[in-house]
């Protein structure tokens, strides 16, 4: 591929700051830039990258992850950071999307806005280098914000990219990309992103215990960790309470889709309260262990006259909360 006469480039793009000035910077030696956002499972950017991608002209492409992102979840080739963030194997499953659409449309390299030593499990200078490598985007993978410090990339090599113009930024400081931001007419400066859900201690322990108890888990029950609260009840056996009306709607939906007899659904008959889900086995013990969590995060019921419904498919019926026969689950994740 040459890039000559191609001054068209894909930004990985997730409406932050770096990746805003990623676009700036090449958009200031006339290439038309096309901003790639990536939706995981875990944490969607597309409203922040939306405006970002408007202050700065520039169409935005939104695609999702496919399931093959599951296998990558399960076993990453180059390990997980200090939660389950597979943060090497993530990058360069994105840098494969991008460079799909840097073939798609014409373009001649690939840009992102990572930083040298800016995060510790994916932007060493030799973790750059593989994720470039692993993408099939060798040469064709431009840091603007750091690549004083990288190897120059193929469109540097050919001239069509200034590589004077470029920058050496490293490690975590803000200041300076604030300030540049200033100087190329960035008007309003995205707040830090809190980051990846899958390195937050909070968070992890959701999808280690998923990957133990349930290595086949599908879809579904990887994005269901975005929602409620979670608990293990037995090995076989997970709950999940919603926590406002929006995750109690999520909730009822997740059950539409499941559509087995492996999720059964628990919500308030007679009481105003939050919607449950049961993954797995579900005796009796089990949905009045439920029910007793209904009852819990609700102060608006009479715990010895509650009643719940409880839906298994299609069918539903109603019935006491037994609360006296309930059995506290194993723990909270």
């Amino acid at each position: 591929m040459s890039s000559i006469g191609s001054r068209k480039a894909v930004a990985l793009f997730s409406g932050g700051l770096d990746s805003m000035l990623a676009v700036r910077i090449l958009q200031q030696q006339g290439f038309e830039v096309e901003a790639l956002n990536v939706r995981t499972i875990f944490q969607c950017c597309k409203a922040p990258a939306a405006r970002a991608a408007a202050q700065l002209g520039v169409r935005l492409t939104v695609l999702g992850v496919g399931d093959d992102y599951l296998d990558l979840l399960r076993n990453p080739r180059h390990g997980y950071g200090k939660g389950c963030n597979p943060c090497v194997d993530c990058r360069a499953y994105m840098g494969r999307m991008a460079r799909r659409l840097m073939e798609e449309c014409g373009a001649c390299v690939v840009i992102s806005g990572e930083v040298v030593g800016q995060r510790p499990n994916s932007q060493k200078r030799q973790q750059l280098g593989v994720v470039a490598r692993d993408a099939g985007l060798e040469g064709r993978l431009l840091r603007p914000l750091s690549a004083k410090l990288l190897p120059p990339t193929i469109p540097e090599i050919e001239g069509l990219v200034d590589r004077r113009s470029l920058y050496g930024f490293h490690g975590r400081g803000r200041r300076p990309l604030i300030e540049l931001a200033t100087r190329l007419g960035i008007r309003e400066i995205p707040t830090p992103s809190t980051g990846c859900a899958l390195a937050e201690k909070n968070f992890s322990p959701r999808v280690k215990d998923l990957f133990e108890h349930q290595p086949a888990a599908r879809r579904w029950e990887f994005e269901l960790l975005n929602t409620g609260r979670h608990f293990r009840f037995d090995r076989k056996t997970k709950m999940v309470v919603g926590r406002n009306e929006r995750e109690n709607a999520l909730l009822e939906r997740v059950f539409q889709q499941a559509a087995s007899g492996e999720v059964l659904m628990v919500e308030p008959a007679d009481f105003v309260g939050p919607v449950g889900l049961l993954v797995g086995a579900a005796g009796d013990t089990t949905i009045n262990s439920l029910a007793a969590l209904l009852v819990r995060y609700t102060r608006q019921c009479d715990p010895d006259r509650a009643s719940v419904r409880v839906w298994r498919g299609g069918q539903c019926h109603v019935r006491r909360a037994r609360l006296a026969e309930a059995v506290q689950p194993a723990r909270r994740l």
